[in-house]
């Protein structure tokens, strides 16, 4: 019989920390929600930043709904809308945070991965309902 292989993220600790981390925070943190949270969500990801895995502060409690939805847009690169109060966006790397047409041009066509950590804050600002 073959041993099924660890996932390290998720191992005994991790277990142990998102059990506890449900009970302080049982209902999903994504305001207006109300549902019951059954995922410990990493804000940023554990492969992003391994050091940050077992930080509580790193940590938020979603329901199945908002933890698949949510997931699934960081994983496509899909977390946008967020703008500072001008209507500019945050994101360094858009076309209109360029200085010149040629690298609003070249961003554009430029699909560059999205920093973690502007992800992790958008992810952040989306489940606290600042972003919408």
């Amino acid at each position: 019989m073959r041993k099924k292989p660890r996932n390290i993220p998720y191992d005994h600790d991790w277990q142990r920390l998102s059990k506890r981390f449900l009970r302080v925070h049982p209902m999903c943190m994504v305001r207006g929600c109300g549902r019951q949270a059954k995922h410990v969500d990493h804000i940023v990801t554990v492969r992003a930043a391994p050091h940050l895995r077992l930080a509580w502060s790193n940590l938020q409690a979603l329901c199945r709904q908002h933890h698949s939805r949510l997931t699934h847009a960081y994983d496509r690169g899909r977390l946008c809308g967020a703008c500072d109060v001008d209507g500019l966006p945050l994101d360094p790397a858009h076309p209109w945070a360029q200085l010149t047409q040629q690298e609003a041009i070249a961003a554009v066509n430029c699909k560059a991965p999205l920093d973690p950590y502007y992800a992790a804050n958008l992810k952040r600002g989306w489940v606290r309902g600042e972003e919408r």
